[in-house]
């Protein structure tokens, strides 16, 4: 019987020893997509290094985004031409923005409420002096609005106001145009 119990361990034992377990391969590690920006994500980088430009009174970064002239109501000598238009040299727009600009009640809104985008197309309107390469005589125009004032906020009874930053798209870039406001 001896025998016999040794005879089956030596027969048994190969058949119930721990074997190696087959190592799963690991999956194709799949890199993740890469997001492909938007003109949205674009225009946002263009304005987040305007608003730098201006905080930090760069005036070459802020001549690389602007226009020549751009369309600017509140700047001095914008109604001289006499047309709707408001254009000024990009020049007179910095002299008068960004000396001042991180008291302004529009660089306080920005920084405390944000922004938003907007984008408009104006037919049969383009400057002459917008150079972009294409035959088109309409011009889109990009808004970044900003919430100035709340309604009652300024004083009883103001309806509130906005401004926006314009851009426009010149060999697919972003360039600075203007700066409009609204009431609400």
């Amino acid at each position: 019987m001896k025998y016999l119990i040794i005879a089956f361990i030596l027969i048994a034992s190969p058949g119930f020893a721990q074997k190696k377990k087959p190592v799963a391969k690991p999956a194709a590690t799949k890199s993740a997509p890469v997001k492909k920006t938007t003109e949205w994500d674009e225009l946002d980088k263009t304005f987040v290094a305007f608003i730098k430009a201006l905080e930090n009174k760069d005036k070459m970064t802020f001549d690389s985004i602007a226009l020549v002239k751009l369309d600017c109501a509140e700047c001095p000598g914008s109604d001289e031409q006499g047309d709707i238009t408001h254009y000024v040299p990009s020049d007179v727009f910095y002299i008068t923005v960004a000396e001042d600009f991180k008291l302004s009640p529009v660089y306080k809104a920005l920084t405390s409420r944000g922004y938003a985008f907007n984008s408009m197309i104006l037919k049969g309107f383009k400057p002459s002096f917008i150079k972009d390469g294409s035959d088109s005589k309409d011009l889109k125009v990009y808004e970044v609005w900003v919430p100035t004032y709340k309604p009652n906020e300024l004083s009883k009874g103001h309806p509130g106001s906005s401004h926006a930053f314009q851009f426009v798209k010149v060999h697919g870039e972003f360039r600075f145009f203007g700066l409009t406001s609204q009431t609400l």
